[in-house]
């Protein structure tokens, strides 16, 4: 087996939780149509972004029609359908994280969803009981991603330097913010789209990927 890494700080959507097929579909067909029905906003401005932060920079750049409350309520309304009825585990997830925690390496929980959605996807599959620490966007009072301080935190929760930390991340701005909290940052493409990647150090398709980089199996 392969020295395992000193700590890994996990995104939850597009990594662990398979939800990002049905937030693409939402957002496309009625978020963003609703938001500014006479523009056409791409997903990449908000993919990966807490959306408590977007609106802004979406009403500096579009013709908006929604206020800020209603912007953050069609989110809030999509997410818990999302994560209540349609939302997956990873295949093998459960296995992996076990294993990680068994080979002595803390885990943390990095992303930008609530906790209201955490809390509904770890009563349906249990997943903070293998997390050390996890931190939703809203414990951390500087910026989102594409910022650092998400991972930054993160490393701190675990007591780990981000430069001993590697993180997992499937969207430009997670990516992003876990390269510039000085992590060795895995890009995974669950969902085999073509997100920009580019920054990262290595990239992920699915659980066996990740294990075979981390405990060589």
């Amino acid at each position: 087996m392969s020295d395992a890494p000193t700590a890994i700080c996990f995104d939850m959507d597009g990594v662990l939780v398979q939800s990002e097929d049905h937030w693409v579909s939402v957002q496309r067909d009625h978020i963003l149509p609703t938001v500014a029905p006479d523009d056409d906003i791409p997903l990449s401005a908000i993919t990966g972004r807490d959306y408590t932060e977007v609106y802004p920079d979406i009403a500096a750049e579009y013709d908006v029609d929604v206020s800020r409350e209603e912007y953050e309520r069609l989110f809030e309304e999509a997410g818990e359908r999302i994560y209540r009825d349609h939302a997956t585990l990873l295949s093998g997830a459960h296995d992996l994280l076990a294993d990680l925690s068994a080979a002595g390496v803390p885990l943390a929980l990095t992303t930008s969803a609530p906790w209201d959605w955490i809390d509904v996807i770890d009563e349906r599959f249990d997943l903070l009981a293998h997390f050390d620490a996890a931190v939703s966007a809203q414990d951390v009072d500087g910026p989102g991603k594409p910022e650092p301080d998400i991972y930054e935190r993160g490393a701190s929760e675990l007591g780990v330097d981000p430069a001993a930390c590697w993180a997992v991340e499937d969207s430009t701005a997670g990516a992003r913010a876990a390269v510039r909290a000085g992590m060795t940052t895995v890009g995974f493409r669950g969902d085999g789209d073509e997100t920009d990647l580019s920054m990262v150090n290595h990239l992920a398709d699915d659980a066996d990927d990740l294990r075979a980089l981390w405990l060589g199996e």
